[in-house]
């Protein structure tokens, strides 16, 4: 049967109860942004737009539009809001990051034994380019370490500085 919706969309609320909630949306989080963009393809449908028209007017691909109005029937406007999983939990606590943020601060540590700390303290053992995104995360920036010559002059920029004429020295 070409030409006939295969999945009516059901209408729990009216057209201008979801008009309102775009409106009162605010697109300050990601899920404000999906809540919202997840109304508009609703009201394409309450318009009349089949399934097909109204994803290509979103920019979405037909089995996110019909995953969408799948949702919409079953659960109605509480369907509209994603619900992400949260992720995986963390390995280190809090109090565990800062104590290592702390001595990796204080003791200038390299990424070999930041990994080192990490497992002999926490007894979590990270691969070193965890640590190091780790360390980026917590402010840290790559440095090359030098040695400071406590012979130097204080004014040693300006005791080296080339002039355009040659001097002599005795």
């Amino acid at each position: 049967m070409a030409g006939v919706e295969q999945i009516e969309i059901s209408k729990p609320v009216d057209i201008g109860a979801v008009e309102s909630r775009i409106k009162d949306i605010t697109v300050e989080s990601r899920k404000q942004r999906k809540a919202c963009e997840r109304l508009e393809f609703i009201r394409l449908r309450y318009l009349g737009y089949s399934v097909p028209e109204a994803c290509s007017i979103k920019g979405i691909t037909i089995q996110t539009g019909y995953n969408w109005q799948k949702a919409w029937n079953e659960d109605g406007m509480d369907s509209v809001v994603p619900n992400y999983g949260g992720g995986r939990p963390a390995s280190m606590t809090k109090d565990q990051r800062e104590r290592f943020r702390n001595a990796v601060d204080r003791d200038m540590m390299t990424t070999v034994e930041a990994g080192a700390f990490v497992k002999d303290n926490f007894g979590i053992e990270f691969t070193p380019k965890h640590i190091r995104s780790m360390l980026r995360s917590m402010g840290f920036r790559h440095a090359k370490p030098y040695d400071i010559d406590y012979r130097r002059p204080v004014d040693a920029e300006a005791v080296l500085k080339k002039d355009s004429e040659s001097r002599w020295i005795l």
